[in-house]
């Protein structure tokens, strides 16, 4: 596999792109890269990238690397923020209905104390049996 090859290859398996970066640096994101002549694989956060896990001559080595090390790896997608609870239980009583198990992680401090915001995610390929199902769910920020 090549490295052009390797992000949509990543997001067909319903890795978050969020999660990961190929040729470039994400926040909070595993990486791919060519330095060099070597390819290194390594975490990068807010611009400060760590030791590389990996290093390789070989693109195809290093691409086979950063899927298996990407994929394993639990790769939460939202599909729910709302100000109000009951939203956030609505959709996931429509996710349990066709199948898939919602997570929630809530923010008790939105922007203050006592302000709180429901998150709903789900996990990896379920992504797309959730967008299928129930199309694109608005996400608010409000």
């Amino acid at each position: 596999m090549k490295a052009s090859e390797l992000q949509e290859k990543l997001i067909a398996e319903g890795c978050n792109p969020n999660n990961f970066s190929v040729f470039g640096r994400g926040s909070d994101a595993f990486c791919l890269d060519k330095k060099g002549s070597k390819w290194v694989v390594f975490y990068s956060d807010r611009g400060c990238d760590s030791e590389p896990v990996f290093t390789t001559k070989h693109e195809e080595v290093a691409c086979e690397y950063f899927f298996n090390y990407v994929i394993k790896q639990q790769h939460w997608h939202i599909v729910g923020f709302f100000k109000h609870e009951s939203e956030a239980v609505e959709l996931e009583n429509n996710l349990v209905s066709i199948g898939i198990k919602p997570i929630r992680n809530n923010i008790p401090a939105y922007k203050t104390a006592n302000d709180p915001r429901y998150r709903v995610f789900v996990v990896g390929k379920d992504i797309f049996k959730a967008r299928e199902r129930l199309g694109l769910v608005k996400v608010s920020y409000a």
